[in-house]
């Protein structure tokens, strides 16, 4: 009789209690922040497992890839992921005030990590020109649309060292379009381009040097 008593008590106060496994009803959601569809090595993510409704206070627990971890917070931080951390990942919640009643699993929530890191793709339009014309410089990375901001360098050649240097052109850090425009350029010049994105901010490679060819002196 106290048995059911309990389970009705649940009932009101939890939006149902399966009173047989003891189970609440509120399911977790598990998201990633950022949520792009791939990470690269060294890139912070966030895994968060939400629960709504009430005000019930939780304990947090975290399998990925079939391995129980104890319980937590209700965030799971990987502050320099690597391809280990690719996987699955679901929680689910244990009520603070009475540990047997605890959540289902969340839906898993996959993480997929590349141990590449990303070069971007320069391109110049024209690679020819005209004293005084303007050149276009643009930048593409994997995937485009996934957060990144993107900075511009001149390559200045050191002949002593047979290599470059990169030199920032104005406005050209943390731009959030991928292209840049170069007004009345008049000699032939070098140029770059890198992309980064989050919190800390993650930098991709700088890309292969493209050169822009003057008809005049250059």
């Amino acid at each position: 009789m106290g048995h059911s008593l309990l389970c009705m008590m649940g009932f009101f106060l939890l939006s149902t209690v399966i009173c047989g496994n003891a189970e609440v009803s509120n399911r977790p959601v598990v998201t990633l922040y950022p949520n792009w569809s791939e990470i690269y090595r060294g890139e912070t993510i966030t895994v968060r497992c939400e629960i709504h409704g009430g005000d019930t206070e939780w304990d947090y627990e975290w399998e990925t890839n079939s391995i129980r971890k104890p319980p937590n917070q209700n965030e799971y931080r990987i502050r320099s992921a690597s391809s280990s951390n690719s996987g699955n990942y679901r929680c689910k919640g244990r009520m603070k005030s009475s540990q047997h009643n605890t959540t289902e699993w969340s839906d898993s929530v996959t993480l997929t990590v590349s141990d590449n890191k990303p070069r971007p793709v320069l391109t110049v339009s024209p690679s020819w020109l005209s004293p005084g014309a303007s050149v276009t410089l643009n930048c593409q990375v994997e995937h485009p649309s996934a957060g990144w901001s993107f900075y511009w360098y001149k390559a200045v050649p050191d002949l002593s060292e047979k290599s470059s240097s990169y030199e920032l052109l104005p406005d050209g850090s943390g731009t959030a379009q991928d292209s840049y425009i170069i007004h009345g350029q008049t000699h032939t010049a070098g140029y770059v381009c890198r992309a980064g994105r989050g919190d800390p901010e993650y930098h991709t490679d700088h890309s292969q040097p493209k050169f822009v060819w003057s008809a005049g002196a250059g």
